[in-house]
């Protein structure tokens, strides 16, 4: 039986890829460094000191990574203040799994708790969650677990209960490593149920459908 949601943020609740991409390029290239699409399509799996990291190993000349984290944060909370772009369908289907006291949501992200706050007050959606972990909260980021982990055990539900959206490989990894089901929102299939697009699949019934059962629903149309 699904007891508990958890969803991922960036991809899944907000269109945000092109926002990260551009604040990137906009903070390491003032460094010098040069910045392709083809590194950047590396950094959209890393979280921000990863990225800083890797950023840094192109740099010519030495900079304080923690200012170019601090930037490039402030740069996309900017860009999401200024148009808050919710992915297709995921409004819809937060109020269909809203009802208070009965399924509980959380919220797993890799971005840091500035960027996760912004998101949730610019989308207005702070209401649904009952829980709420950013990388700021735990030692290790996914791939590794403890994200989803540390969800399950704020909601009070036992991973394998879990049910979790995902849009990036790193985080079917992670979802995964917690024991939990995962939905990947994405065409590519590499996770238990594929959609494209949330609003196609209807969850009024989620609860009622055994995690061995709920392949039956149409999550591919």
């Amino acid at each position: 039986m699904i007891k508990a949601v958890i969803f991922d943020m960036d991809g899944v609740l907000i269109d945000s890829e092109q926002i990260w991409d551009d604040a990137e390029k906009t903070v390491f290239s003032s460094y010098g460094i040069s910045i392709t699409e083809a590194d950047q399509l590396l950094t959209r799996n890393m979280n921000m000191q990863e990225v800083s990291e890797f950023w840094s190993a192109k740099a010519l000349t030495s900079f304080s990574l923690q200012a170019a984290e601090q930037r490039v944060i402030e740069e996309v909370c900017l860009q999401i203040q200024k148009s808050p772009r919710a992915m297709q369908g995921a409004l819809n289907l937060l109020d269909t799994l809203f009802k208070p006291g009965q399924l509980p949501i959380g919220l797993a992200t890799n971005a840091p708790r500035p960027v996760c706050n912004t998101v949730l007050q610019c989308l207005n959606i702070e209401r649904y969650f009952d829980s709420v972990h950013t990388a700021d909260d735990v030692e290790n980021t996914k791939p590794h677990p403890e994200i989803y982990l540390k969800s399950a055990e704020v909601l009070q539900v036992d991973p394998q209960h879990c049910l979790v959206f995902e849009d990036s490989p790193t985080g079917v990894r992670a979802a995964h490593a917690a024991g939990m089901q995962v939905i990947y929102v994405n065409p590519i299939r590499a996770a238990d149920y594929v959609i494209n697009t949330m609003t196609r699949t209807t969850f009024q019934s989620l609860m009622q459908f055994n995690i061995d059962d709920i392949e039956s629903l149409s999550l591919c149309q």
